[in-house]
Parts: structure tokens; C-alpha cells; sequence
């Protein structure tokens, strides 16, 4: 392979540059599904580097099912199926435009955390290291959905750098991984004073609250709570036997 066309940022260790440099050029589609990887060699001699940071790039990309490397014929970029792309997944931001609302959001919260700290997440390793995100979801500048989520950074380590502030973070893992299992539970539940006040509610008013952990393949990527007023909002599901099974909704 000649002419690679691969730069690094100069941030970080070596095999975080590369592998940031990788996953930018399949994230963005320059690199798609089936497209073989430089190899080893190549990237060492296009790098200076020795092929230890190269190996920890190309089995980091592989534990996360980005590449797929095949013996004796090299590593290509994983097969996507649409299929797995949105399924149970709740686009808040369409359907409050769809609604004829202008949407607009606000990042109250952006921490990294433990999993041992983690109550709601317990079958992670307590040493696991997660984003904390609290987001609030508006329709016409009012509050509309409140979100509390956790990202596994080892899953997906740029995560780490990403300020969220134009791509919503559904979006963003969408873009980059699989949703190849979902668990989703709703339940009715008080809101708590501080969404209360963020959804302009009287404090105890009802909410529904829908909580969703999702994974790529055997890798468990994100949690996330979504606290809706119960007064404006209903969640519908239809099975068809003969049609896949369709998402979840909310109105």
C-alpha cells in the first residue's frame, strides 16, 4: 500500500494519535465497511515508531469491533448493519422538531467517574472509567427532557474530548458504533427538585422515566436515564411477527 494518507495531532502518546488518525477516517466514511488497513509494517515505517504502539492501536481497534482482522489477509473495517443503527433509540431532537418546535440543548454536566462510584451500573469493573453527562433537551428555549448518562471511555476513548456542545451524544455513538443490544425500562417515578425545576414542573410531579443501556456487540457502551413530564409525553410499541420489531416512541 503507498500513499497513506494518515496525519497525527501531536497529542498524546503515539498510539493514541494513530488510532485517533484511524478511527477518524472510518468515522467519517473515508474508510468504509470492508476497506483494508495499512498494515503494521507500513504504519511503522510511515511513522518512525516501532510496532509495540501498533499493536495496542490494532488490538484496541478490534476489541471494539471498529476492524476485523483476518489471518494471512490483513485487518479491514467491520461490516455495519443498518439494522443495528437505531433500534429503540428515542431521537428527542427530531421529534421535537417533527412537532414544528425549534430544539436547542444544554450540557449541565460533563465529569469523568469510576465505575465503583456508579450505583446504577453495577456490572461494570469498579476501575472502569466513565463520561458523566447531564443534558437538558428544549423545545422553543423550555425545557422538554432531562438526560443523565454514562459512556465507557474504553470503548470508545475519544469520547473523553468531546464537548457534546452540537452533536448530542445518541447522535455521536451512532455515528461510531453498532447498537447491537438494547435493554430499555420505562417507568412512572416523581421528579426529583432539580428536573422538576429544569422541565418547569411543581415539585413531585410525575415523570416518565426511560432507562436504556446499550451495547456494540459484547461491549457494553453507554446508560442513560431520560426523564420526560408525564403530562406531555407517552411511550407506544407495536410487534408485527411478520415485520421487525420497531422502537419505542415517544410523543
Amino acid at each position: 500500500m503507498t500513499g497513506i494518507d494518515l496525519h497525527l495531532d501531536g497529542q498524546g502518546a503515539p498510539y493514541q494519535q494513530i488510532e485517533r488518525a484511524i478511527r477518524e477516517k472510518i468515522q467519517s466514511g473515508e474508510w468504509p465497511p470492508g476497506y483494508r488497513l495499512p498494515t503494521e509494517e507500513e504504519l511503522s515505517a510511515l511513522f518512525g515508531v516501532s510496532r509495540t504502539p501498533l499493536i495496542r492501536v490494532f488490538k484496541n481497534l478490534a476489541g471494539s469491533k471498529i476492524v476485523t482482522r483476518r489471518r494471512r489477509h490483513g485487518t479491514f473495517v467491520s461490516e455495519r448493519s443498518d439494522n443495528h443503527a437505531v433500534i429503540g433509540v428515542i431521537d428527542i431532537r427530531k421529534r421535537i422538531e417533527q412537532s414544528g418546535r425549534s430544539y436547542d440543548h444544554v450540557v449541565e454536566t460533563r465529569e469523568v467517574v469510576l465505575g465503583r462510584d456508579i450505583a446504577d451500573w453495577p456490572d461494570l469493573p469498579k476501575a472502569a472509567r466513565l463520561l458523566h453527562l447531564t443534558l437538558l433537551h428544549k423545545a422553543n428555549g423550555h425545557g422538554e427532557v432531562f438526560e443523565e448518562r454514562f459512556i465507557n471511555i474504553s470503548i470508545i476513548p475519544e469520547v473523553e474530548a468531546e464537548p457534546f456542545d452540537a452533536a448530542l451524544p445518541n447522535e455521536w455513538l451512532l455515528a461510531r458504533l453498532p447498537c447491537t443490544k438494547l435493554t430499555n425500562t420505562v417507568r412512572a417515578a416523581r421528579a426529583e427538585r432539580h428536573i422538576a425545576r429544569l422541565l418547569q414542573l411543581e415539585a413531585g410531579e410525575p415523570v416518565l422515566v426511560s432507562e436504556r443501556r446499550s451495547w456494540a456487540y459484547d461491549n457494553l457502551v453507554t446508560w442513560v436515564r431520560l426523564s420526560f413530564p408525564g403530562n406531555r409525553h407517552e411511550f407506544f410499541g407495536e410487534f408485527n411477527p411478520l415485520e421487525p420489531i420497531g422502537a419505542a416512541t415517544s410523543g
